[in-house]
């Protein structure tokens, strides 16, 4: 029993370990991207690019780290945020693929409004991707809503609640600018179904199916444009 006890902890401080490492690493790179744009090396446009990278990883780094500080090993972090293999089956992943449809028919009727209001609503997502290099359309289609989940759904939603969790990921959307706020707004309503989804199956993989497949579909949007 004690061996096994001592093992757990052990594998538990090189987990921690490993994310404290990559978290400084990202910390590190972000502070030296900063010194590049200020020296001129690096353009602005470049510096925003890699600079949402870094954040994007930043913030699961810091929710893994805490986990694993808990004394988690990482079947443990896993298991606690939705990600074990039972959690991966068919019913969560036409859960996923729901979740996204009913946000897709949400986005359906505020353009629907739109054209019938003559009210332009802009979500600047354009602008956002605008010159944007290719790495960073399979990252904000692949990795970032990952990390956003892992974040946001998995650490946040069972240590400050659904609503607050989904508020949090909402001002994550406010640097979007869009008109009426309408994505600080959709990115709640969003947080609130991923998170009350998340709380009610524990598993972390309907709320990822759907955020992989919003994100795709917006690039897809920018791409026919």
């Amino acid at each position: 029993m004690i061996t096994l006890r001592t093992r757990s902890k052990k594998a538990s401080g090189q987990v921690g370990h490993f994310f404290y490492t990559a978290l400084l690493l990202v910390v590190a790179s972000m502070l030296i991207l900063y010194e590049l744009y200020q020296s001129g090396k690096v353009d602005i446009n470049t510096a925003n690019f890699y600079l949402t990278a870094g954040l994007s990883f930043f913030f699961p780094l810091v929710g893994l780290s805490y986990l694993s500080n808990k004394g988690m090993n990482i079947s443990q972090i896993l298991d606690q945020l939705g990600l074990s293999r039972d959690k991966l089956s068919i019913k969560f992943v036409f859960l996923g693929i729901l979740i996204f449809f009913a946000l897709f028919v949400l986005e359906l009727m505020v353009n629907l409004v739109s054209t019938i209001t003559n009210v332009t609503i802009n979500t600047n997502v354009n602008l956002l991707l605008q010159s944007a290099p290719i790495w960073f359309y399979v990252f904000t289609a692949i990795i970032a809503p990952v990390n956003e989940e892992i974040f946001f759904r998995g650490v946040l939603v069972p240590r400050f609640g659904i609503v607050l969790s989904a508020i949090f990921f909402g001002l994550l959307h406010s640097s979007y600018d869009s008109t009426f706020g309408i994505e600080i707004i959709a990115a709640i309503i969003f947080g609130i179904i991923a998170g009350y989804v998340f709380k009610k199956s524990k598993s972390l993989y309907p709320s990822i199916i759907a955020h992989v497949l919003l994100n795709s579909l917006a690039i897809f949007a920018f791409s026919m444009i």
